[in-house]
């Protein structure tokens, strides 16, 4: 299926494919978002070691009313106008920095994620940034290999100080550092 990209007003960008809507995010979504993620995280419990993540904290609805307030969040919506998953990012230096892309578990491995993607991509691009930038598991296969499928390569983590002090506070926070990484798109 092939996605048709739609200006939706303002210089703003929605993805439609078959039965799926990507929008920006606004102030009342932000109450559904943690649930989303806590959806999402139910496939770590394939992964006996970060089973624990499942039962982790999620962001905030606090948290993504802020970074929905500087336009720089995504839903995902399905036919049923349902939302289904979600990409948060903030600008930092002259890159577009995903925090979180969740999409619910009943409807991963159809796309969603990787509209999102596109989207948070296009609107760098329009946003004359440099680069996308992330920090994910190294070795989940819906993680860093995923985030290759889109273009993006394992950076050192010095090549950015704002990556630099997420990866310090995710081990700060109790991720296992040894299995983290940060990832760079170059737009």
């Amino acid at each position: 299926m092939a996605a048709i990209v739609l200006d939706a007003g303002l210089g703003r960008r929605v993805w439609e494919r078959a039965m799926l809507t990507i929008r920006l995010a606004i102030e009342v979504d932000a109450d559904l978002l943690p649930e989303i993620e806590r959806s999402s995280g139910e496939l770590f419990r394939q992964i006996p070691q970060l089973a624990w993540i499942a039962d982790d904290d999620v962001q905030s609805a606090t948290r993504h009313r802020e970074i929905i307030q500087q336009g720089t969040a995504w839903v995902a919506l399905s036919e049923a106008e349902l939302i289904i998953g979600f990409l948060s990012a903030e600008v930092h230096d002259s890159c577009l920095h995903i925090w979180q892309m969740a999409v619910h578990s009943a409807y991963q491995k159809r796309g969603v994620g990787r509209a999102l993607m596109r989207t948070a991509q296009s609107w760098a691009e329009a946003n004359k940034l440099s680069s996308l930038t992330l920090t994910t598991f190294r070795n989940v296969p819906w993680n860093a290999d995923f985030y290759r499928s889109c273009g993006f390569f394992i950076a050192q983590p010095d090549a950015s100080p704002m990556l630099l002090r997420t990866l310090a506070n995710e081990e700060l926070a109790g991720l296992p550092i040894d299995q983290r990484c940060a990832m760079i798109r170059p737009l």
